[in-house]
């Protein structure tokens, strides 16, 4: 009985971490577009599988009651995969299936899916799904790593969306302007203002926004024209925003820069890369310079 006891709280520890670091790669991927002004962007796979149908109507969930659109598949090789997800091959997992035709069992098929539920077993969320054909032989390479194939398909993802990439270095990390105008009447105001709390109520994912100063050595992508340009970064170091750039003067590399109503933004660690590290956007420049055309 002790023993078995003490599988059980193995089995719950282990679905605790694996639910926790979901979770968080969720949260840090999704940034809080809104709240920067940014538009919510479409839905797009993030853990992509080729797994075999075993049944029809069923969950591996206790929680999750099976009904016709949840099927129990058998991870057979991972494709992309978020490091939580990625140690799933040879698994079965529950899908919920997108609309369309129902998978039949023991049919192969490539399926694109987001996290779902995360408990004594794992529940996907597919987007689509489509059999397995010859043109998917690259794709299923058996030597990929799926969490590095994921990185850099979020990676191009992103070089394609920034609305202007540059190389330069940080001169100058500031408070934007309203806050500076704000400290500036909050002092006027009374001699201890800067002492006073802030004003109205606080939030505890507040992004705490700065401004980093880029003195531009190149242009890379989009049009920009003078020899800086500002990037507003959030430095707080909540769970919302831990992951984003937190730039300081004298870094130097390749900004991706992503424009909303008032400036641009870097809220991806994806949106800055030091001139030290190989690859990433140093390679996506590259093959966009040696393409046909440009």
């Amino acid at each position: 009985m002790a023993a078995r006891r003490r599988r059980r709280e193995v089995r719950a520890r282990r679905a605790r971490v694996v639910k926790r670091r979901a979770s968080a790669a969720a949260g840090a991927a999704a940034l809080a577009p809104a709240a920067a002004g940014l538009s919510e962007a479409e839905p797009r796979a993030t853990f992509v599988f080729q797994g075999t149908v075993k049944r029809l109507r069923a969950s591996t969930l206790k929680q999750l009651a099976p009904d016709p659109r949840t099927v129990v598949v058998t991870v057979d090789h991972i494709v992309e995969a978020p490091a939580a997800l990625a140690h799933l091959s040879g698994q079965d997992v529950t899908v919920g299936v997108a609309r369309g035709p129902a998978p039949r069992i023991g049919q192969p098929i490539l399926f694109h899916t987001n996290g779902w539920i995360f408990g004594d077993s794992v529940a996907v969320q597919s987007l689509r799904h489509e059999p397995i054909r010859r043109a998917h032989t690259a794709l299923l390479h058996p030597t990929a790593d799926p969490v590095e194939q994921k990185r850099q398909v979020d990676l191009r993802a992103r070089f394609a969306a920034a609305q202007v990439v540059v190389s330069g270095r940080v001169t100058e990390v500031r408070l934007p302007q309203e806050q500076r105008a704000l400290a500036r009447r909050r002092r006027a105001a009374a001699p201890d203002a800067a002492a006073l709390p802030p004003q109205g109520p606080a939030s505890e994912h507040e992004p705490h926004w700065r401004e980093a100063v880029i003195e531009v050595d190149d242009v890379h992508k989009g049009q920009h024209r003078t020899r800086e340009v500002v990037i507003r970064f959030p430095a707080s170091t909540d769970v919302r925003w831990y992951r984003a750039p937190k730039f300081h003067p004298g870094h130097q590399g390749f900004f991706m820069l992503h424009r909303t109503e008032e400036a641009y933004t870097a809220l991806s660690p994806m949106d800055f890369q030091p001139y030290q590290r190989p690859g990433g956007i140093r390679s996506l420049i590259t093959g966009a310079a040696s393409a046909p055309g440009s």
